[in-house]
């Protein structure tokens, strides 16, 4: 996708939740099989993920990574308005907390579990 949105100059903006997993993948794992295997990536014992904005940036698509969520607005007002395509990587804590309106995707695939791959 990078490649094709660098080469057509498509204004497009990924945004990438970046949980430091699979977390959908790692929460029906552990409802289903008691297990997170390969699905939470950790590196010395800390969460672990590539640098989603430099990746962006080898394929020619601008990228940012943002640090606190003040930046986001920022990110995306400047992101939309470049009209080039460009890569948000927005780290975020894996804390499921029910809301209003809130949805969770455990309860689509395992209704009668009362689990989350956070909760390991």
């Amino acid at each position: 996708m990078l490649a094709t949105a660098a080469v057509d100059n498509i204004a497009v903006v990924f945004v990438i939740m970046n949980n430091y997993a699979f977390g959908t993948i790692a929460g029906l794992q552990k409802a289903h099989y008691g297990t997170t295997l390969g699905t939470l990536f950790e590196k010395d014992g800390k969460p672990y993920s590539p640098d989603y904005a430099a990746i962006a940036r080898a394929y020619g698509v601008d990228g940012v990574r943002i640090n606190a969520a003040h930046e986001f607005g920022p990110a995306l007002r400047e992101a939309v308005a470049s009209n080039r395509p460009v890569v948000i990587d927005v780290p975020m804590v894996n804390n499921p907390v029910p809301t209003a309106g809130h949805w969770n995707i455990m309860d689509i695939y395992s209704p009668h579990k009362k689990v989350h791959h956070a909760s390991t």
